[in-house]
């Protein structure tokens, strides 16, 4: 981009040198001097405007090249906010996949490698017939086109300042595309952005859903529904034990203490950004609320839940609150 100042001064030497030419031609009496100067100054001016030109298309194209990063950058936003956000955290901060906001590791990767696993995946270490982070391109089974994967990638890259400032591209909060994340998804999905929202917050520093209580003693378990915790964004309330680990044949019975009506409903798969409601399972459902001020569900843990999923987790939520989230281990 042009300097304000430089480009000032410029146009005061190419006016001083301009009116020292036109001095020059008006002081001359002869009209063949005038003539032969009259050219000079033609011509001078002409060398003088031929940078300041080049400056404007410079100037121009850089203009250019800015805008065209940040509807990459926009698209990419909106891109990750409806596919990637629930397994790499709803700013990129990592979930159940790698970091990608701000990850010296991924800034170190080099355009080609970038763009190779935005579009084929990284497989588990542990598990290479599983992806760590799925792949995204329509040639590896994922959703995105080639220019879509491109958007991705800008997105990515514009989490390093040190990349935007070797591409002469502004950095700064304001170029970080993951901070437009948050407000794509609530635009285009205000029920998995509050789901988003309570992924990230819930036991932070302790894993999506805090850290596992063990119930597997128990034949028997309570957990109340309460006005929201300190420290969470499950708005109104929140499930008081967020995170257990029971036993087949063990009888869970939700007692809602909060001001609010809820649910317990089970959701299809293990993805809490789906609920998608798995009646199958358990759903207290919405005609059936649980009232506010001591209403209960319950629900006894069966063979059938446990082999609902393969890593044999039930995550449910609230079907009035869709922030509200928590999870089940079950064990035979």
């Amino acid at each position: 981009m042009i300097d304000p100042v430089q480009a000032a001064v410029g146009i005061v030497v190419l006016l001083v040198t301009v009116g020292a030419l036109l001095y020059i031609f008006y002081s001359r009496t002869n009209a063949v001097e005038k003539t032969g100067y009259g050219t000079l100054v033609m011509l001078s001016i002409i060398s003088l405007m031929i940078p300041v030109f080049w400056i404007m298309e410079s100037n121009g194209q850089t203009q250019a090249k800015i805008q065209q990063n940040n509807t990459a950058v926009a698209q990419g936003a909106a891109l990750y906010a409806q596919y990637c956000q629930q397994c790499h955290g709803i700013s990129g901060q990592g979930g159940s996949g790698p970091k990608l906001n701000g990850n010296d590791a991924v800034n170190k990767l080099s355009d080609a490698d970038l763009l190779r696993i935005i579009e084929a995946g990284i497989p588990n270490a542990n598990d290479p017939s599983k992806l760590l982070m799925p792949a995204w391109s329509i040639q590896y089974g994922g959703p995105l086109s080639d220019p879509q994967i491109q958007y991705l990638f800008a997105l990515i890259r514009s989490a390093d300042p040190a990349y935007l400032k070797a591409n002469g591209l502004p950095s700064g909060p304001n170029a970080n595309g993951f901070n437009q994340t948050a407000s794509a998804l609530q635009q285009n999905n205000p029920s998995g952005y509050q789901t988003a929202v309570a992924q990230a917050t819930a036991g932070a520093g302790t894993g999506q859903f805090g850290p596992v209580v063990d119930e597997t003693g128990k034949k028997s378990v309570t957990i109340d529904i309460v006005d929201t915790l300190s420290g969470f964004t499950c708005q109104p309330s929140c499930y008081a034990l967020p995170n257990i680990k029971v036993k087949v044949g063990t009888t869970i019975t939700w007692v809602n203490k909060s001001t609010s009506p809820h649910t317990v409903t089970a959701t299809k798969g293990t993805n809490p950004a789906s609920e998608v409601p798995n009646p199958a399972v358990f759903d207290s459902t919405l005609a059936k609320p649980i009232t506010a001020g001591g209403g209960t569900f319950s629900w006894t843990v069966t063979m059938a839940a446990y082999n609902a999923n393969p890593n044999h987790i039930v995550i449910y939520y609230c079907g009035f609150h869709p922030a509200m989230l928590a999870m089940i281990t079950i064990v035979p």
